[in-house]
């Protein structure tokens, strides 16, 4: 058996080769990375599983912000005290006359 494309709402995303018994998959778009190099027992099963990945409500890009809180011996919060709210100076414009 030849390798398979993969496609998802018309455009290729990856494809699957034969590997002994099973069939491996090789992403070619970003959005299915996460599978790239699994293992299926058939095609369908790698089509099954790139539909549902793909087909998931987009999440975070990026995890939750954390804040580091300083403890004994660390330097005072009031070193570390910018935030979304803290005041930051505004750039004048030079004006000409």
């Amino acid at each position: 058996m030849q390798k398979q494309v993969i496609e998802f709402n018309g455009e290729a995303v990856g494809a699957v080769m034969p590997e002994g018994d099973r069939f491996r998959f090789v992403a070619v778009k970003y959005g299915v990375w996460s599978l790239d190099g699994r293992l299926f027992s058939h095609p369908s099963e790698a089509r099954r599983a790139v539909m549902v990945h793909l087909s998931k409500p987009a999440g975070r890009s990026m995890p939750a912000a954390t804040f580091w809180v300083p403890g004994k011996g660390d330097p005072s919060k009031s070193q570390f005290g910018w935030n979304a709210v803290s005041a930051v100076p505004a750039r004048h414009r030079e004006t000409r006359a």
